[in-house]
């Protein structure tokens, strides 16, 4: 029988054990809820943290921007480095690539730095490889070509630029379609295939949505660069274009080159007045940004300077020619810096100062040399690109005509397919096997080219022609023949303009060379005073379409002619040259009434006054030989001795065969 007593101790027992149950419950919920309270607050320090450091990374490089701005390149590059570091430290993928990719334009477009430029390109392509990033693999891809293009390793670039084509159209991305032809015309402008910059840059265009405002801005500006001088009217078309989006912005580095390119444009129309109201009126120079790699600035200070020499305000002209010329020395544009110490020289020749106007020539032929090889490369890839565009084209038109065909084959016999597997391998091995010798030919062209450093083009500014030139110029002079004094200046400095300028392609219109050939007849006329008569018998159709031909070929042998022939002829020479256009070609002929090549043969193995000719005309016909070998095998030279009927030399006759390369008109 159990008690009262021992009842109510249970039940004391039992509400003893519940409340310390209560107790532990309580406290394991009460730590529960400091862990989730704890937790979150860590996540919220950490998401915190990383929001900061991505603030400070986006911080670095607008910093760095701004430094870049003030020129201060030092502290520049050391922000861009910091946000790299600061990007990989945190693995914000985003963040790498961007500040990867802006550091890497820096060290290459404005510092130079192409080997850390590269190494640049290389970690982040690796890391959008690792991520599965292809669009970024194809930003890098581009990124490789402008590097090598700034190297001037045409070819490469244009390899690379290809290859960013194919991989932007095989994601179908429009807008790295627009990045890899912008990049691509770009190239071409500067190697001057213009023609087909303008298809690459209307292609761009074309992948751009309504809204995308800036590029399309940017492609207009592109386009209407590429009809620079020849067509002045289609660059202020689309210089009008790319401005329909400066209306809220009107300072920004787009609108001050639409400007720039429409006020150049006036000016090439012959209305320096309106171009100069353009340039007044819409830019304001205390907010145009330029560093020392950027051409913007300088333009503009050479657009202004052309401009006043046009309006006959020299000194304005000379002043802002001279700002030109220092910002393209410090920007290493070789070729702009030869073009405006040439317009510098122009400016100083109507200022009277003759001695500033011959030194800035004189500084002006080295830099031509600095030039040859660069040059010769470009017109080497330019033949070049166009073959491989060519070829791109043929290959994707067969190879849709294959899948044509195999689509139709297949349902008939699969033998069939594997015979068109076999014809493909052979295919391939044909063109991996063709593009090979065109590589080993480009180089082949390319180490003859630069040996030839294109001497015929200067030959006639041999010293000892300058030095008799010089010598005539000063017999006048002393003479105090000065009306004959100045027409000879005048002809001569014309002349080692037109020369130095001809030096920009090994092609010219015929127009300039015939103007060449007249200058220096002229000038050889006065230093042997006035010994030989010339006669020119011009076909007027030529005058009249100006065609473009091989530059330089024909003045060897005129200098022959009146060296060799009249120099020691006891008659008064007489010379006549005349041109004829056959089929798509120019026919030369230079006739003269000299002693003949015998008699000067033998004068000249006793002396060597006159050695340098022999060397021309050997330098003019490599040329000619290299010339048809890249696909010009219309040139070539016969040179006729011409005899009385007693069998005695009356003189030679050089006929010389130039391709004609393009019409003007």
């Amino acid at each position: 029988m159990i008690t009262g007593s021992a009842l109510g101790d249970n039940k004391r027992g039992v509400l003893i054990a519940m409340k310390k149950i209560r107790i532990i419950v309580v406290s394991c919920m009460l730590l529960v809820c400091n862990l989730v309270i704890s937790q979150n607050i860590i996540d919220r320090e950490l998401k915190k943290s990383i929001t900061l450091q991505n603030d400070s990374i986006k911080l670095l490089i607008r910093r760095g921007d701004s430094l870049q701005r003030t020129k201060e390149v030092a502290l520049a590059e050391t922000s861009y480095k910091k946000a790299f570091r600061l990007a990989r430290k945190i693995g914000d993928k985003k963040l790498i690539i961007s500040s990867g990719l802006r550091l890497e334009r820096f060290l290459s477009a404005i510092e130079g730095k192409h080997n850390q430029s590269k190494d640049i390109i290389d970690f982040v392509k690796d890391f959008c490889i690792k991520i599965d990033d292809q669009d970024c693999v194809t930003i890098t891809t581009i990124r490789y070509g402008e590097l090598h293009n700034r190297q001037s390793q045409f070819m490469k670039a244009l390899q690379y630029f290809n290859e960013a084509l194919q991989q932007a159209e095989k994601a179908e991305n429009p807008t790295n379609q627009w990045e890899a032809l912008t990049a691509r015309g770009l190239f071409f402008m500067d190697i001057g295939d213009l023609d087909q910059s303008k298809i690459d840059f209307k292609k761009a265009i074309a992948h751009l949505d309504e809204d995308a405002a800036y590029r399309r801005s940017l492609s207009n500006i592109n386009i209407s660069a590429s009809f620079w001088d020849n067509q002045p009217d289609s660059t202020i078309y689309y210089s009008q274009r790319a401005l329909k989006t400066c209306m809220s912005d009107n300072t920004s580095r787009t609108c001050n080159l639409a400007y720039n390119n429409m006020a150049w444009s006036y000016f090439k129309k012959g209305m320096p007045e309106e171009a100069l109201k353009i340039i007044n009126e819409n830019i304001d120079f205390d907010h145009v940004e330029y560093n020392d790699r950027d051409s913007l600035y300088p333009a503009l200070m050479h657009t202004l300077g052309s401009i006043y020499h046009e309006l006959g305000d020299y000194i304005k002209a000379i002043n802002y020619f001279k700002i030109a010329e220092e910002f393209f020395i410090k920007k290493n544009d070789i070729a702009n810096t030869i073009i405006t110490k040439e317009d510098l020289s122009k400016s100083y020749e109507q200022t009277g100062e003759l001695s500033k106007s011959l030194q800035l020539l004189r500084e002006v032929k080295p830099l031509m040399a600095m030039l040859d090889n660069i040059r010769i490369s470009k017109e080497i890839a330019k033949v070049e690109s166009r073959k491989l565009l060519k070829l791109r084209e043929a290959q994707i038109s067969d190879l849709e005509q294959e899948n044509l065909e195999i689509g139709k084959a297949m349902s008939k016999s699969r033998l069939f397919s594997y015979f068109l597997g076999l014809f493909l391998l052979v295919s391939l091995f044909f063109l991996l096997y063709r593009g090979h010798t065109n590589k080993v030919r480009f180089h082949q062209l390319n180490e003859e080219l630069s040996l030839s450093r294109l001497k015929s083009l200067r030959s006639m500014m041999n010293p000892h022609f300058l030095f008799n030139s010089f010598s005539t110029l000063q017999n006048f002079i002393l003479k105090k023949d000065n009306l004959k004094a100045n027409e000879y200046m005048t002809e001569l400095s014309g002349l080692i303009r037109n020369v130095l300028s001809s030096s920009d392609s090994i092609y010219i219109t015929f127009n300039e060379e015939l103007q060449i050939l007249k200058s220096y007849v002229n000038i050889e006329q006065e230093r042997f005073s006035e010994s030989f008569n010339v006669v020119y018998d011009i076909d007027e159709t030529l005058i009249y379409t100006n065609p473009v031909i091989p530059s330089m070929v024909i003045q060897p042998y005129i200098e022959n002619a009146v060296i060799h022939g009249f120099s020691h002829a006891d008659q008064k020479g007489k010379l006549v040259v005349s041109f004829k256009k056959e089929d798509n070609a120019v026919i030369c002929k230079v006739r003269d009434n000299g002693i003949g090549r015998d008699e000067a043969e033998r004068l000249q193995k006793e002396g060597n006054d006159t050695i340098h000719l022999s060397i021309a005309t050997r330098n003019t016909n490599e040329r000619l030989r290299i010339l048809s070998r890249i696909g010009n095998d219309k040139a070539k030279v016969v040179i006729n001795d011409l005899f009385d009927d007693a069998g005695k030399a009356k003189g030679t006759e050089v006929i010389i065969t130039l391709p004609i390369i393009k019409q003007r008109k």
